[in-house]
């Protein structure tokens, strides 16, 4: 819930909630919630799926200092590894007003929604044969993306079986990794080393990234440049997806200017641009949009603008030369500085204090944050 105050109970596990099939019996794993207050806390847990789990207790009051063991039991059901993120739990807590202490039913149809606090548990499905995958959901590339940048997957074979695994990427001529196939021996582990290639990758589009990773049980001896594609063929294989998450880590920070600096960090006047000025940009970008339609339609090579200006346009191509040597952009929102570094990615960029200028031949274009 966003705008909700931090969540003062201590939640174990913090993160995900593991069931372990195979999935024909009830399957329980547990919560702990801790109360640190000299307060008593009021708790309650929900679910995406309440056909599918069974918690007890789901909601009660926790005393100052006092801990409580939470039974989650996941109900039997035909396994399927597609569904194995799809479950999620919530949980609420509030502290409790000062007495008479009111029912839960009162508590909660009482309770003001600024003063919740939630937290949220995701669930792992996985069978004794499933490889073990770290991390198990994101796999965070952190840029700036301006060369190959690499991140590990760790697989763990917690079972007594030799597991056959291979990885495979949604943009395969993005992405390399080594070794994309071998077997896993009986509680054994591997790091797998994956390098994301940034040319010609559109880091503003929507992302769909993927690591499919499959895995499938390898009798004794198996040799894995004979007998992995039998196995994959033949064998009950088992999919497992990561989401691939770019994050341009640092540059917000470097580029996060405090009113005062902004204030101390004045552009020159001659370039400090007004209402009246960004109408006249907006009516130039405008003219440019129409010039490069037909720029794209005929091949030409143009230049993307990202669209802030505190209005939603969509991305605007454009040609620098149409633009003086030095131009001044107000921009509305530290997104802009986002979009810029993920656009002109292969660009080198100068960051100083208050200014974002890039660099291209004799033309540059700089962008001033004003708050």
């Amino acid at each position: 819930m966003a705008g909700s105050p931090a969540q003062v109970l201590q939640i174990d596990p913090k993160n995900e909630l593991v069931f372990e099939g195979p999935f024909v019996d009830v399957v329980t794993s547990y919560i702990k919630l801790t109360n640190p207050l000299d307060r008593a806390v009021g708790f309650k847990i929900k679910t995406t799926v309440p056909k599918c789990y069974c918690v007890k207790p789901s909601n009660g009051y926790i005393e100052p200092h006092q801990s409580i063991e939470v039974a989650v039991m996941l109900q039997p059901f035909n396994y399927n590894a597609a569904e194995k993120f799809n479950h999620k739990f919530m949980i609420q807590s509030i502290i409790a007003p000062d007495d008479p202490r009111p029912t839960m039913e009162q508590l909660w149809k009482d309770a003001p929604r600024s003063k919740l606090m939630d937290s949220r548990l995701f669930c792992l499905l996985r069978l004794p044969e499933e490889l073990l995958v770290e991390p198990s959901r994101d796999l965070v590339f952190e840029g700036p993306f301006v060369k190959p940048i690499t991140s590990v997957i760790k697989l763990i074979n917690p079972s007594s079986h030799n597991i056959c695994f291979r990885i495979t990427a949604s943009s395969p001529d993005h992405f390399s990794i080594t070794p994309s196939m071998g077997v896993l021996s009986a509680h054994g582990n591997s790091e797998i080393s994956v390098v994301f290639h940034p040319n010609d990758f559109d880091l503003t589009a929507k992302n769909r990234e993927r690591m499919l990773i499959q895995s499938v049980i390898a009798s004794e001896g198996t040799d894995p440049k004979m007998d992995q594609t039998v196995l994959f063929k033949e064998g009950k294989v088992t999919d497992y997806y990561l989401k691939c998450v770019f994050k341009n880590t640092g540059i917000e920070e470097r580029i996060e200017v405090s009113k005062h600096q902004v204030a101390s960090s004045k552009p020159p006047h001659d370039v400090c641009m007004g209402k009246t000025d960004i109408e006249k940009l907006m009516a130039e970008i405008s003219m440019l949009r129409q010039e490069n339609a037909a720029l794209k339609k005929s091949g030409s090579t143009s230049y993307c603008l990202a669209d802030s200006f505190g209005i939603n346009f969509s991305h605007v191509h454009f040609k620098l030369k149409r633009f003086p040597d030095l131009l001044w952009v107000t921009w509305f929102s530290s997104q802009l500085f986002t979009n810029i570094t993920k656009i002109f990615h292969s660009t080198k960029l100068i960051i100083t204090p208050g200014y974002l200028t890039y660099s291209k031949a004799t033309t540059k274009v700089v962008a001033s944050h004003t708050l």
